[in-house]
């Protein structure tokens, strides 16, 4: 804002300046030099004046000031090898403070200072500079270009001689392990070392434990007794936990049986095999290295924990979130009202109107109101069909009613939707991908839009109860074969 402020203020100022002098001297010199003693209006030569003022003040200015940058730089682009590094430096240093002159506005001045900024720290790569001048533009052109290791390494080189390090300084050494992928033995293992001692162990020191672990440094053992207990006593097995427990086995035999058992139990029930092929596949070399006693009941356990879970409803969202969603959809323009529709129909009516009305002008009223009736019903009856059609679209896991005639109910079947297509080609797909799986009993409804398309409706099952059809659908979803469905109630034939 300061700059911005500045840029204005600079401009105007040389503007009046300009004006002031300039103008002035150049009035005086039409008056009393070229024609002196004549009388006549001057307003044409100070609104020349005035605009030639203004044009030096705002436009000749930053002109200069961007011929001043490129000279500047290009004599640092074509360096003697005979120069002194300290005067390039300096040189360099002079432009990045150039670059917050009021010549240029903030953001140009900001995508200047970038260039050179990177211009500058190769050059310090090049000449070997490593000292704390340098380390600021080391630093700076990182954050620009986090995933140029030629920036990492001498900001490595520095805290590697430190013994403490600052919580922004961890979140920085943070960020540089994470672009090169925790290769620094060194720092991964120093950071590591650091956060023992704090007895921190949260989501973002994860890799770093992790990372040191696997380097085998001299604090394993104390990493894996920070560490397993916390995993083991919140039964994680996400990736983080399961490569954990997969490095830690080593450091503790005595735990080493839980942690080899949530391992075992993540391949049977196949968390990663899709996820991360690898991870799945050193699940699988630990689970057949046990007996087949042990490889028998865990597949038995998996088998009756999936089959016997507790049966459940999945509801995606609420009334009150597909209230609030449908306002999302109106104000990011997914959807239109029914008012939306309405006023574009009346246009479009009154634009036919004005055409024909010359030659309708008894019948013309008559014939408005009546047109504007049958529009506002076909209107309301097309927005009414499209709202039953979102409902059953985002208000998958919501149970159909049950239909009751004359008071009785009729006998009926259970079964229960888990997609629909527009196209019959996705639809064959996605029917052979569930029977891959091992579903059986999958099948096809076709059914027609008002639109005119056809929706191809996948389900599964027919069962005489609602249990039943729940059950089965909740297996499914434990298995992760299928995300959501819900359930529909049909009469027997």
């Amino acid at each position: 804002m300061y700059q911005t402020l500045k840029y204005i203020f600079v401009r105007i100022g040389i503007a009046l300046f300009l004006l002031l002098t300039f103008g002035f001297l150049a009035l005086y010199f039409i008056h009393e030099v070229a024609l002196p003693g004549a009388s006549f209006d001057d307003s044409f030569f100070q609104q020349i004046i005035f605009f030639i003022s203004l044009f030096f003040g705002i436009f000749a200015y930053g002109v200069v000031g961007e011929q001043k940058f490129h000279n500047a730089m290009y004599k640092l682009k074509n360096i003697p090898s005979i120069s002194s590094s300290d005067e390039v430096i300096d040189g360099f240093e002079s432009v990045l403070d150039f670059t917050y002159s009021s010549y240029f506005l903030p953001r140009r001045g900001k995508h200047l200072r970038n260039d050179v900024t990177l211009k500058f720290a190769n050059y310090l790569l090049l000449v070997g500079s490593k000292d704390s001048r340098a380390q600021k533009i080391y630093l700076k052109a990182f954050l620009l270009r986090p995933d140029d290791s030629s920036y990492r390494t001498p900001l490595l080189s520095v805290f590697k001689k430190d013994d403490d390090l600052t919580d922004e300084e961890q979140d920085l050494l943070l960020v540089i392990l994470n672009a090169g992928n925790y290769s620094d033995k060194i720092i991964v293992n120093k950071l590591a070392s650091l956060f023992l001692r704090k007895r921190l162990f949260a989501s973002k020191t994860e890799p770093i434990l992790l990372a040191a672990l696997k380097n085998k440094s001299e604090d394993s053992k104390e990493i894996v007794n920070l560490v397993l207990p916390q995993l083991l006593n919140a039964k994680r097995s996400d990736s983080f936990a399961v490569k954990f427990y997969l490095e830690a086995c080593l450091f503790e035999p005595t735990e080493a049986p839980r942690a080899l058992e949530i391992i075992s139990r993540c391949y049977c029930e196949g968390t990663w095999e899709e996820v991360d092929p690898v991870l799945h596949y050193k699940c699988e070399e630990v689970f057949q290295s046990f007996d087949h006693k042990f490889r028998s009941d865990m597949l038995l356990q998996v088998e009756e924990s999936s089959s016997f879970s507790k049966i459940h409803q999945l509801k995606l969202l609420n009334e009150n979130d597909l209230r609030i969603l449908r306002k999302l959809k109106l104000q990011m323009g997914l959807s239109r009202s029914f008012f939306d529709l309405l006023g574009d129909s009346l246009t479009k009516f009154l634009g036919f109107i004005k055409v024909f009305s010359s030659r309708f002008l008894m019948i013309r009223t008559w014939v408005f109101i009546i047109v504007v009736l049958l529009f506002v019903s076909l209107v309301y009856r097309g927005w009414q069909g499209e709202q039953e059609i979102v409902a059953k679209i985002e208000g998958l896991g919501v149970d159909a009613k049950e239909k009751i005639f004359s008071g009785n109910k009729r006998a009926e079947i259970h079964t229960f939707q888990v997609a629909a297509f527009t196209s019959s080609k996705q639809a064959r797909g996605f029917i052979n991908l569930l029977k891959k799986k091992g579903v059986r009993d999958v099948y096809q409804v076709k059914t027609k839009r008002k639109s005119g398309e056809t929706w191809y409706k996948i389900r599964v099952g027919r069962f005489d109860s609602k249990n039943n059809a729940q059950r089965f659908a909740s297996q499914l979803i434990e298995q992760k074969t299928i995300k959501n469905y819900f359930i529909i109630s049909l009469p027997m034939n």
